[in-house]
């Protein structure tokens, strides 16, 4: 298979120091050397390809009768840097499983391990292109059309949408060169609980420090933690880079620059949090309020303790005065956002549609980034809505500058509010309807970090 090839090929090069060839090589291009040359994605490649390029005659590969020239008539539709990232992408979307040299009966080799010349002779780049956006995979709206969108044609056959791979060029080779900032929610995108995939934490550190460089770029989180909680749950090596970055924190209520300075705070009425209470009362569940860094709760239930122990959040506190128990309610100055959460997904959704009344009749609203938590929040704003205040903040122009990434249904709207927005793979159904583009890579699989490093800073 041609990423098989590529990656081996490139593995070679880039473990044994030899020179890579990338769209800014002086030696080769794509179009001397037609997809024999590709820069993998992540360490995670190289290690995976090392075992199995050892001791076998890649050099071979590269000798003249293994190398063609691409047709000018079609090659030269596409730029170095776009093919650069074609070729990156298609790594990426199509990790392969099993190596060119195994003796397991790959199609690619014959008994001896030796590769076949007709399954390195291929046709020209623009052929490639369209055989790696044929395969078989996700599909994606918003106008940007990336792997597996097929229609159905008169003859019940399937084709490819050209239309589609047209938006593919457009997405790389027009709106990511604008890309100036990234944000990114934090649980199911960059943790799988409490891991972090060493991808996407080497893609953080990478995109927090190129910003720290150039007064016009930002990396900021925009999660539904509290500021505290984001930054203790990165971790030792990103909680303090994280901790210098703006942030849009509490689903975008509560959004502060790089000092830790307020730019924009929004908090529920004491009518709705009162109506909440007595749901949650009437219902026997767990509810936990957010003041900024302080949660507070009537009850230290399991599930209440766990959001400290496993998400990181501070430590939630009973809410007293003079002593006593008082309700959240009572609580000054107020609180920024109420979870209500049970273990029963089931129950918790039949409560879903009482919250959602509860609501419409306090001002409020009602999102969901777990399935056992629902967040309460005051109506017209949602992470999207912080992101948005951010951006102004900033000087950014989302639509044009801004890259985001998510998972979850409150991130619906930040991926619609972007230039581009991604999906990472284990996203729900709403996030990845709305997304430009959806990684095969789920978060434990460090599909951030991949994504950042395809779609974000250089």
């Amino acid at each position: 298979m041609v990423g098989k090839l590529i990656a081996v090929l490139a593995i070679n090069m880039a473990c044994h120091s030899m020179p890579v060839v990338s769209s800014s090589s002086s030696g080769y291009s794509y179009a001397s050397i037609t997809r024999l040359a590709f820069v993998p994605s992540s360490s995670r490649s190289c290690n995976r390809y090392k075992s199995e390029y050892n001791n076998n005659k890649i050099n071979y590969l590269l000798s003249s009768s293994y190398l063609r020239s691409s047709q000018p008539d079609k090659g030269d539709l596409y730029s170095d840097d776009e093919l650069f990232e074609l070729l990156n992408l298609h790594e990426t979307i199509n990790p392969p499983e099993k190596g060119l040299f195994s003796s397991g009966g790959d199609n690619n080799s014959n008994s001896n391990g030796e590769i076949n010349e007709e399954s390195v002779i291929f046709g020209g780049i623009h052929d490639w292109v369209l055989d790696t956006l044929n395969d078989d995979k996700a599909t994606t709206n918003n106008g940007i059309g990336i792997l597996g969108d097929k229609i159905e044609d008169e003859d019940n056959s399937y084709t490819l949408n050209e239309q589609k791979v047209t938006n593919l060029q457009t997405l790389l080779s027009e709106r990511k060169p604008s890309i100036t900032s990234i944000a990114t929610d934090i649980d199911g995108t960059l943790l799988a609980g409490q891991y972090l995939h060493p991808t996407t934490e080497e893609a953080v550190v990478k995109a927090i420090n190129y910003a720290d460089k150039l007064p016009d770029k930002h990396f900021f989180p925009a999660t539904g933690k509290s500021r505290r909680g984001a930054i203790d749950s990165l971790g030792p090596k990103l909680g303090p880079l994280v901790s210098s970055c703006p942030g849009v924190y509490i689903q975008g209520l509560y959004c502060v620059d790089a000092n830790g300075n307020v730019v924009y705070e929004q908090k529920l009425s004491t009518s709705a949090i009162k109506a909440a209470e007595q749901l949650v009362k009437a219902n026997d569940i767990s509810i936990v309020g957010y003041d900024g860094d302080d949660l507070y709760s009537t009850k230290l239930t399991d599930i209440v303790v766990h959001l400290s122990e496993f998400y990181g959040e501070p430590t939630v506190k009973l809410i007293e005065k003079e002593n006593d128990n008082i309700p959240l309610s009572e609580h000054e100055p107020g609180l920024h956002k109420l979870l209500l959460m049970d273990d029963d997904v089931d129950k918790l959704a039949k409560i879903r549609i009482e919250l959602e009344k509860l609501a419409n009749q306090h001002d409020a609203t009602v999102t969901q980034a777990l399935p056992t938590m629902l967040e309460l929040l005051p109506a017209g704003c949602s992470k999207a809505n912080g992101v948005q205040k951010m951006c102004e903040h900033l000087g950014i122009d989302p639509a044009s500058q801004l890259l985001a990434l998510g998972d979850a249904e409150n991130d619906a709207g930040m991926l619609e509010l972007a230039s581009i927005g991604i999906a990472v793979g284990n996203a729900c159904l709403r996030a990845k309807e709305v997304a430009n583009f959806i990684m095969d890579e789920r978060h434990d699989e460090g599909g951030a970090g991949i994504a950042m490093n395809l779609f974000g800073f250089p």
